[in-house]
């Protein structure tokens, strides 16, 4: 049987196709078969207050995808765009991140772009870190 398999923690919140639930006070499994559902898990939320850096508009973009405050046809048009600017920044460092990222989304798979966009904001970390470094120098 395919599909997306959620461990969720003990009280742990989610949000699918833009509702939010909370597991109760065991573990669970849950197995989401429809793959166009829409999953965030809260803690994989970004506060607005976060979104600082080209990754992380990508990403918090993508979340309000899946919470069905932004619109797909508004949206993914935009997306792409940025990640056509991030190809640029990635490409010497892995010329497969960004390519990937836009597959995902040309798919609708929403929940692996932002599983996979964690990759690309921790190499972000690192490229801006080495800049502020530099300036230092």
């Amino acid at each position: 049987m395919s599909g997306l398999v959620l461990k969720i923690a003990p009280g742990e919140r989610f949000i699918i196709n833009g509702a939010t639930l909370e597991n109760g006070d065991k573990p669970a499994r849950i197995r989401v078969v429809e793959g166009d559902a829409r999953v965030l898990r809260v803690r994989d939320a970004m506060h607005p207050s976060e979104v600082n850096t080209p990754v992380k508009r990508v990403y918090y973009a993508i979340q309000l995808l899946i919470t069905g405050d932004l619109k797909e046809e508004d949206t993914l048009p935009a997306l792409d765009e940025a990640c056509i600017q991030l190809l640029d920044i990635f490409k010497p460092l892995n010329a497969d991140l960004i390519p990937l990222l836009r597959s995902m989304l040309s798919r609708g798979n929403y929940y692996s772009a932002l599983c996979h966009l964690r990759q690309v904001l921790a190499l972000e970390e690192q490229l801006l870190d080495m800049r502020k470094e530099s300036k230092v120098a």
